[in-house]
């Protein structure tokens, strides 16, 4: 049996158990390595795998901002649509990782899956520490840790059972990879980095207004201001929790005027990351940030999201009932946060809502030890071992049905998902070379017409804008995709192309005369391949090799 230790608030863990949950967290990131080394493994030959599961286009999205910098943009544009832009974005992660890339010489994929590791270590260690604020046994928050490192909810259930319900964590339906903390460290550094900068402003906040520590209150502040940047949505949660916890000390007459002033100190630092994100949001440019403030990003249904969560919730809100009534303030800090968390991902008039999902299973599994603490208190080591063990393999089962189809899709190269304009995971030779090549002569400056496929790659692989890429970031997406469609039509007049590239100023075509451009032909077309951009002599052939021809307009 684990010896309790005294009960006190925001206390740290010892160096024996940070060396311990070092150990586990690296052991974790290097089990989430092995489906990408599987999809090496399994390349297809002479094909080029983009080091992606599942989703390439969010990714690409990323890549393509550390492409920008890795080319000596300070500033981001949205590579994906052909708008002219002003390029005032800052994102100091990915430009970190580009210019880390350019000067390593260091493929962007191999920097980005680098960044995941580390980011999600970062996490995993801050969850730990999180923890020891709750639990005041060892055992328990290991039991924490590897909870929720590997916990999701019920829609393992509902596949093997062939159900209609559409939980979160697995299933037909919407995966939401943001609230599934296993699925955040296995596929995206800027969800684990995001979630371990909000971690570090709620819980050395809360320790800053507590204690008055103006460390704790600096570097909580640091945090926020970097977490602003980044991905400034987590502000909100972060903010919620930290009001409510002013409220409960007011409540219980312990906040004191030093502790004030530590909150204060921490909105002071974090607001110029916040307001220079408003200032863009109303700048009137098109940038990266309306887009995606704009773009609707709607919650699940309540019930569908609380399958999702499964398990460690409902022991969760067990332990949140428990620390309502004679926890420590760890405790009830992760209360305020489980509840507020799940609040806020259904804020009303908020078209980003289920971005806010973020990080809230983490509150859900240190609570659902927490109601299981007793047990490792209470001179039954066994029990205590047998409950956890039990917990943490109910929990894992969706996630593990979730690499097993993520290992389907690079089977499959993401063929099924083509109907969905899925972009593929391995890129064939021509293809890649194309873009290789076309990033030797384009630049920023350049707009590509390509299909929405290859113009997901583009700009990351290339360095140059595309005229339709991506469903969120291309603006006017649906009416782009008919005019791409239109553009490649025999029938379609010659003075409508002439327009599209006048307007769009487009000023390089590339053509697949495979599935991927006949997926925009209609049937009677797809054998033929369509338009030919040698029809006109205003474009000429500047690359070509086996499907793949470059075409680069030359207007007069």
């Amino acid at each position: 049996m684990t010896k309790r230790q005294p009960a006190a608030s925001f206390r740290w863990p010892t160096t024996g158990e940070l060396r311990w949950a070092a150990v586990v967290a690296a052991a974790v990131m290097l089990i989430t390595a092995l489906p990408y080394l599987w999809g090496l493994a399994i390349r297809p030959s002479g094909h080029y795998y983009s080091g992606l599961l599942t989703n390439p286009d969010e990714h690409n999205v990323y890549l393509a901002y550390m492409r920008q910098a890795a080319d000596g943009h300070v500033f981001f544009v949205d590579p994906f649509t052909s708008e002219p832009q002003r390029g005032r974005v800052v994102n100091v992660l990915f430009l970190t990782l580009g210019i880390f890339g350019r000067v390593a010489h260091l493929p962007l994929p191999i920097v980005y899956h680098l960044a995941r590791l580390v980011s999600g270590w970062l996490l995993l260690m801050a969850i730990y520490c999180l923890a020891a604020q709750t639990l005041g046994t060892t055992s328990g928050r290991r039991i924490a840790l590897l909870l929720a490192a590997t916990a999701a909810g019920f829609g393992w259930l509902f596949h093997a059972q062939g159900g209609q319900p559409h939980p979160i964590d697995y299933g037909p339906g919407l995966v939401m990879p943001e609230a599934v903390t296993f699925l955040t460290i296995l596929l995206n550094p800027l969800f684990s980095l995001s979630v371990f900068l909000l971690i570090a402003v709620i819980g050395l906040g809360a320790h800053a207004v507590l204690s008055g520590s103006a460390r704790a209150a600096g570097v909580a502040g640091a945090a926020a201001l970097v977490l602003g940047n980044i991905h400034t949505y987590d502000l909100m949660p972060a903010a919620a929790v930290l009001l409510a916890s002013l409220a409960v000390l007011v409540a219980q007459r312990r906040l004191k005027a030093r502790g004030v002033a530590m909150a204060l100190v921490i909105a002071a630092i974090a607001m110029p990351s916040l307001a220079y994100q408003l200032w863009l949001m109303h700048s009137g440019d098109v940038t990266l940030i309306v887009k995606s403030a704009e773009t609707p990003v709607l919650s699940p249904p309540p019930r569908y999201f609380a399958l999702g969560l499964g398990l460690p919730l409902l022991l969760g809100i067990v332990g949140a009932g428990r620390a309502a009534m004679r926890g420590p303030d760890g405790a009830r800090l992760a209360a305020l946060w489980l509840v507020l968390g799940f609040a806020l991902v259904y804020a009303p008039h908020v078209p980003f809502q289920r971005k806010l999902a973020e990080g809230v299973q983490v509150p859900a599994c240190i609570l659902a030890v927490f109601a299981l603490e007793p047990l490792w208190t209470r001179g039954a080591g066994w029990r205590a071992a047998f409950a956890g063990g039990l917990v943490v393999l109910l929990s894992a089962p969706s996630n593990a049905l979730y690499v097993q189809r993520a290992l389907r899709d690079l089977a499959t190269n993401n063929r099924e998902y083509i109907v969905n304009l899925m972009p593929p995971l391995y890129l064939r030779q021509d293809q890649y070379q194309a873009l290789r090549s076309l990033g030797e002569r384009a630049s920023l400056s350049d707009v590509l017409l390509c299909n929405s496929f290859l113009g997901s790659y583009a700009p990351s692989l290339a360095g140059t804008r595309v005229y339709v890429g991506h469903w969120a970031e291309t603006l006017h997406f649906p009416q782009k995709l008919e005019d791409f469609s239109a553009f490649l039509r025999e029938d379609t007049p010659q003075a409508f192309r002439e327009s599209l590239v006048r307007d769009a100023g487009i000023t390089y075509l590339l053509r697949d005369e495979s599935v991927y451009d006949a997926v925009f032909l209609p049937p009677a077309e797809r054998s033929s391949g369509g338009f030919m951009p040698s029809d006109m002599p205003q474009f000429e052939q500047v690359f070509h090799q086996g499907l793949v021809t470059v075409w680069k307009w030359r207007p007069g």
